[in-house]
């Protein structure tokens, strides 16, 4: 019989109820084993027969890829793969996938959350009515959001459904990805921004929405910051790590721009002590834009049926190393 093996907190954390795992492999005539213990001998041994591993921030690096004598897909069970060492599974043959699109909406309407919340200063508000206050003042000064501009950065599926929420409230809205060709910029009626200066520059409210990798790590820092209005809000769904906290910290403080709205933090949990969690301009919530039943139904779907295709000599539908199929991997 084959051998599943997941592994990370976070996959315990999103799912209690591990039935519908078991059954799923029962499909490709293979047995889920969970494995939740962070022992990395352990690890390696659990994972040395494994045909396929579902991971949620579990680092997974050349080391414990070495071992693997059988693996035939890794899974991250999650958009993001950054914890993967996918050049170590593609030089072994092992396919790499996510699950993309089980949550696409569901972040860029969280992403549009914050930025009204941060726009129109709900922190501030929800605190003067709460010790019993009822002075709107204390929010001075608001603007309307109709006439600015959205500032998009990496325009991928989510960043894409951004694009009519934008319209809807009336905003301008631009983006900055250098991966694309012009064709998506107009067929989205999007105006393109080649440089992620000018885009910063121009944004009234800027929304992130990348990849975590060796290019986007602290991509908007310092030098990035000051480029941005004085009255602009950075919102970030993605990655924490894309944004340098401690620039952030200091850029928030001295008023160089007006708020931010942050779902993702470059350690998480966060220190109790992190100092963001004390400003009024800074709205956080605990990396939930992802969350709703029904992507939590379509995560583990779309997650495990991609497992057992593979498993099954089916080819994947959401390889991030495609090229291994020109190999014969998979």
């Amino acid at each position: 019989m084959k051998k599943i093996v997941a592994a990370g907190d976070r996959v315990y954390l999103k799912f209690f109820d591990l039935q519908f795992f078991h059954e799923k492999a029962r499909e490709a005539n293979a047995e889920f084993v969970p494995f939740r213990e962070f022992d990395e001998q352990k690890f390696k041994k659990a994972i040395t027969d494994a045909d396929a591993l579902v991971l949620i921030d579990r680092p997974l690096t050349a080391g414990h890829i070495q071992v693997m004598s059988k693996c035939r897909i890794v899974l991250a069970l999650e958009v993001g793969y950054d914890f993967i060492d996918v050049g170590s599974a593609t030089s072994r043959g092992i396919v790499v996938s996510n699950v993309p699109a089980y949550c696409r909406n569901q972040v860029a309407v969280h992403a549009f959350t914050l930025m009204l919340a941060v726009c129109r200063k709900l922190k501030i508000m929800i605190g003067e009515t709460a010790k019993g206050g009822w002075n709107y003042r204390v929010g001075e000064p608001l603007f309307e959001m109709e006439g600015k501009t959205l500032g998009i950065v990496g325009l991928g599926r989510i960043g894409r459904s951004l694009v009519p929420k934008a319209r809807g409230f009336d905003l301008e809205v631009s983006a900055y990805d250098p991966y694309l060709d012009d064709d998506v910029f107009d067929l989205l009626g999007v105006k393109r921004r080649y440089e992620l200066e000018d885009l910063l520059r121009e944004a009234d409210i800027v929304s992130l929405h990348v990849p975590l990798t060796g290019e986007t790590f602290h991509m908007i820092g310092e030098q990035e910051l000051s480029m941005m209005k004085p009255d602009a809000v950075l919102v970030n769904t993605c990655r924490g790590k894309v944004v340098d906290e401690k620039a952030l910290y200091t850029a928030l403080t001295e008023k160089k721009i007006a708020g931010c709205g942050l779902d993702v933090l470059e350690k998480e949990p966060p220190a109790p002590d992190n100092p963001l969690w004390g400003l009024d301009n800074a709205i956080i919530t605990p990396h939930t834009a992802w969350y709703s039943e029904t992507s939590v139904r379509r995560l583990k779907e779309q997650g495990m049926d991609e497992v057992v295709r593979v498993l099954n000599g089916k080819r994947p539908r959401y390889a991030v190393n495609p090229e291994i199929l020109a190999q014969g991997g998979g």
